[in-house]
């Protein structure tokens, strides 16, 4: 596969024996790229609670009004349907 029984041998993979080849540029792995889980579990405690504490609000506003707008709709719906409420029900689907 390659050997010397070729006519006109070059040398072995690697080896070929030609002129050295100009301007070639040669690229490392950067040491975070090979370690991309290095410190994460360290950082991770902080890095979490960094992140909620600037994003919380932002999440407990609109569930707090949405839960507020629930529980009030709940409590119309159920008075709607007692006996004090039917002329107001009779009154909103008309």
């Amino acid at each position: 596969m390659g050997g010397s029984e070729a006519k006109t041998y070059m040398g072995w993979w690697g080896h070929l024996g030609g002129p050295k080849q100009k301007g070639v540029t040669s690229y490392s792995v950067s040491p975070y790229a090979q370690k991309p889980l290095a410190h994460s579990f360290k950082n991770a405690y902080s890095n979490t609670f960094r992140r909620f504490k600037s994003q919380f609000l932002f999440v407990l506003i609109p569930a707090g009004i949405y839960y507020y707008w629930w529980k009030n709709s709940e409590s119309y719906n159920a008075y709607l349907y007692t006996k004090a409420g039917r002329e107001e029900l009779e009154r909103v689907n008309n």
